[in-house]
Parts: structure tokens; sequence; C-alpha cells
């Protein structure tokens, strides 16, 4: 077995094309040495070699490199949050804190990626977790099947609110500020969603959800709405780990797929 990882980069080398290591071969080498198939990555991307799987991100190593070394913690599993670990997994982030209490049922089939016929009953974060180490094996992956609490966002670099509930929203927002963490909010409700990055300085849930007396009825969710958001804030997070394009900190974007509207509301 190969220990040293100075000797690995050569086996890297041999096995990359144009510029790209397939995960098949990297694999193989990560199972001849003491290194993981992340290390293994690693170390390519610090040589500006690229795994197969990021080529058509086009992206440069260096950034690939970054996302891969970022984390992201997501709270709530289910149509947001299961949209937003797919996205993020394929992209490259290197580790999801996966958090949220609750099992697949039926009235997740409509938009929720993960929940199949044969997922009902399990839990959400465990059949997140498996799903994706089959797209991306190189991922870590960090499961938390209870209510968010401190635990769910230590070592995040970003958090992704995907909750349902408006007090559970300002308290993890609260939290969020408190360790000085910027939180990606979402939210849907039928035809309509909106998107904000909550920040110490820019408390934009305190704002959305200044009044209490939440509906006890369940809202209708659409999945092309869960679908664009959850796009949308997978997008601010990955552009606030490469410091890159114009990130929504500064208010939030509503929008209305009904009517095709797009609205961005600046905060007073």
């Amino acid at each position: 077995m190969v220990d040293d990882t100075l000797a690995i980069l050569p086996l890297i080398r041999e096995q990359t094309e144009n510029g790209f290591i397939a995960g098949d071969a990297a694999q193989k080498i990560a199972s001849r040495s003491s290194l993981t198939l992340a290390a293994v990555e690693t170390l390519a991307l610090q040589h500006s070699i690229l795994p197969l799987r990021y080529k058509r991100n086009g992206l440069r190593p260096a950034e690939q490199l970054r996302l891969f070394r970022s984390s992201v913690a997501i709270i709530g599993c289910g149509g947001l949050g299961g949209r937003n670990a797919e996205i993020l997994g394929r992209a490259g982030i290197g580790r999801l804190i996966l958090t949220d209490p609750d099992v697949f049922s039926e009235t997740n089939l409509n938009r929720q990626i993960f929940c199949t016929r044969d997922s009902l009953g399990q839990a959400k974060v465990t059949v997140l977790g498996e799903a994706l180490q089959q797209v991306n094996p190189a991922l870590n992956t960090s499961l938390h099947q209870h209510s968010f609490d401190i635990s769910s966002i230590t070592g995040a670099d970003i958090v992704i609110d995907a909750l349902d509930s408006a007090d559970a929203r300002k308290d993890l927002a609260a939290l969020c500020r408190k360790m000085d963490i910027p939180l990606v909010h979402g939210a849907v409700k039928g035809w309509y969603g909106q998107l904000g990055v909550d920040r110490r300085s820019n408390s934009i849930v305190s704002t959305l959800y200044r009044q209490g007396g939440e509906s006890t009825t369940p809202p209708r969710v659409l999945p092309m709405t869960v679908g664009l958001v959850a796009a949308l804030q997978a997008a601010e997070a990955c552009k606030l780990i490469l410091g890159r394009g114009n990130v929504r900190d500064n208010g939030w974007l509503q929008c209305d797929l009904y009517n095709g509207d797009f609205e961005a509301i600046e905060q007073e």
C-alpha cells in the first residue's frame, strides 16, 4: 500500500487525460493508498487536475477546490433541502451537514426529489445520505435526525434555510447571526417563492416574519416552485463561497411563477 502522499501524485498524473481524472481511476488510487477518495481528489485539484465529474461545471481547478473544501449545512431535508443537497453535491461542495427529524410520507412525492415509493417511512437524512454517495462518493455527509441545534451548523461556511415554519426560521436565523454564518433563506407557497441572504448586519428573516400566528393548514407547494427556489439558494451559496457574482444580501427576491414575475425588494 502506498502511504506517501507525494508518491500519489505521479499515480494521479498517470491517470490524467486532458487535465481530468475519472472517478474510477481516482478510487483505485485511493484503494491502493492510505488516502480517502476525497483526499485523492483534493490532491488532484491542488495540482490543477479536475475530477471528470466536474468537467461541465466550467470552473477553474482553484474554484472547484474552494467548493470542495467548503461545508454547507442544510436545515430541513424535504422539498427545498433535498434539491439543495442534490445540486450542491453535484456541484462539488465537499461536506454537507443534513438535519431533519422527519421520515418521508406519501404527500412528499409531489416535490421532494429523494422521496419515492420505496423510501416512504424512511428517515429523510438517511435516504439523502445514501443517495448522494451514489452521485458523488467523494462527498462527506454529516446526518442529524433531529430538530436543528448548534451541532447542525457547527463547522459550516453557509447555512441553507429549508424549513417550513416561521418560528423555526427566526430561531435558525438568530443562531446563524450569533455564530456569524450567512444564512441563505428560501420559502415557497403555491406558485410563489422568495429568497435572500440573512446576515448579522442584514436580518431579512426578522423583516419577512415579523408577525406571529402561523396557519395550522399545510401550505400548497408545487414542485416547479420548489425546484426554482432551491436552485436559486444553491446558486447564492456557491457565489458566497467563491466570492463571485451579485449575492442578494441587501434584501430579497420574490418569485411569481404564475405570472412569470420576479421582483427584487431592497431592505429598508
